[in-house]
């Protein structure tokens, strides 16, 4: 499960209206801060606050229009500065703060209407394919100290991050966790993905958790 909420000041996905991405081959769809809910507040962090955590944004075309065929581009400081769209969809290259406190006009290329753009938590984990306990409970830590300090009073309604979703590129490889005496059990496989939750109480004596290739995303969701 992602978690992507409305655009209500939490942890969001931002959905686009079919005609804010045009059928003309450039069309100015919006100020760049629009694109990127709560990157400034996230990059406003502490550097030890953010440093197992990262938000990620991903497009998608609701008309099948592969990634490789949206392009998005703004000009700050008399450059044009265009984004890097991965197979997955995700946006390589997040403006800097001084660009979204700017808010330049984000542009499109886009032959094909109707366009979403999901924000999503991610872990940046030292290490892998094995991955340590402390790590692990540190980026579900840190995401859930963010939301709380954005969302103010709406904490109460916000997300507690708990689950750690490791998504691999084909079938997920065998995963076992390590406990502190020694011994170790398997984690439950779920076709591409290995899910799992540190925190729970089967978890609680966790040092580490492994795995036989490395995934190519590590969600973090409640």
């Amino acid at each position: 499960m992602r978690v992507s909420l409305l655009l209500i000041g939490l942890v969001t996905g931002l959905l686009l209206p079919a005609n804010a991405f045009s059928q003309a081959l450039e069309r100015e769809a919006g100020p760049l801060p629009r694109f990127f809910p709560h990157r400034q507040s996230y990059l406003e962090l502490d550097v030890e606050r953010r440093s197992h955590f990262a938000l990620a944004y991903m497009v998608s075309s609701q008309e099948g229009v592969p990634p490789e065929d949206i392009e998005m581009w703004y000009e700050f400081d008399g450059e044009r500065i265009s984004f890097d769209i991965d197979e997955l969809g995700r946006i390589r290259g997040l403006p800097s703060l001084g660009a979204l406190q700017a808010g330049p006009a984000v542009w499109i290329n886009q032959p094909s209407g109707g366009m979403s753009l999901n924000m999503q938590f991610e872990a940046r984990l030292p290490g892998g394919p094995a991955y340590e306990a402390r790590d692990l409970n540190l980026a579900l830590g840190q995401a859930n100290h963010a939301v709380r300090r954005t969302a103010g009073v709406a904490a109460l309604f916000a997300p507690n991050f708990k689950t750690l979703t490791f998504v691999f590129d084909g079938p997920a490889p065998d995963a076992r966790a390590i406990f502190e005496d020694g011994s170790s059990s398997p984690v439950t496989v779920q076709e591409n993905r290995v899910i799992l939750r540190p925190r729970d109480r089967d978890m609680r004596h966790l040092v580490r958790v492994e795995f036989g290739a490395n995934p190519v995303r590590i969600l973090l969701d409640s």
